[in-house]
């Protein structure tokens, strides 16, 4: 266990360097604070349920590493790599960032540890079956010190109540309201891990 924290430690040192400057060249510098914020903070909830702080960190410095693509690019990029496309993709390509990120990451910087590339590919719809570090990578892109108090503060404090999973849940729903308040469509796999998250929780 503790030889894996060292690996992990040191692959973080060796990858944040290029990560930064790919980051710099390739997302506003607005988004990259954000990506900034989510790192330290995703990096601070794994250590709090005591799940690799390594992983969490080094997925939050790549979780939007894709979020400045052209829907085009995006879609293009999907086709290419064979990502399965729901209809809500076609209808929103934005939120194909996620999943292409994941992408980049496992093809650009050699990563291919499931939890981090999970929490890449997860942190805007979620899946079912997320594994802790996973999670945290999600609830720290929802709650990062960025986002508005008035989402993000109810959802810190069900993480602090009830635990990583409630949090999580409470996260989605929150999405979920703003996403029906504009009359979008919501993508299948977010229905998917709500129901199973209620499950857990």
């Amino acid at each position: 266990m503790l030889n894996n924290d060292l690996k992990l430690k040191n692959l973080l040192k060796e990858l944040k360097p290029q990560i930064e400057q790919w980051l710099k060249s390739n997302v506003t510098a607005k988004r990259f604070k954000h990506i900034e914020r989510v790192a330290k903070t995703a990096k601070k909830y794994a250590k709090r349920v005591k799940v690799s702080p390594s992983k969490a960190e080094l997925a939050g410095w790549l979780h939007d590493c894709a979020k400045d693509f052209s829907n085009e690019k995006l879609l293009n990029f999907a086709k290419r790599h064979k990502i399965e496309l729901d209809k809500v993709d076609y209808i929103n390509p934005h939120i194909l960032h996620a999943r292409v990120g994941a992408l980049i990451a496992k093809n650009k910087f050699k990563i291919t540890d499931k939890d981090i590339l999970g929490g890449i590919r997860c942190h805007t719809l979620a899946e079912p079956n997320m594994s802790k570090i996973v999670m945290v990578v999600y609830l720290a892109d929802a709650t990062e010190p960025g986002r508005e108090r008035r989402f993000a503060d109810p959802v810190r404090k069900t993480f602090k109540t009830k635990g990583l999973e409630a949090a999580v849940l409470h996260a989605i729903n929150v999405k979920l309201l703003e996403v029906i308040k504009r009359g979008k469509s919501i993508h299948p796999l977010t229905i998917r891990a709500r129901n199973w998250l209620v499950e857990q929780v």
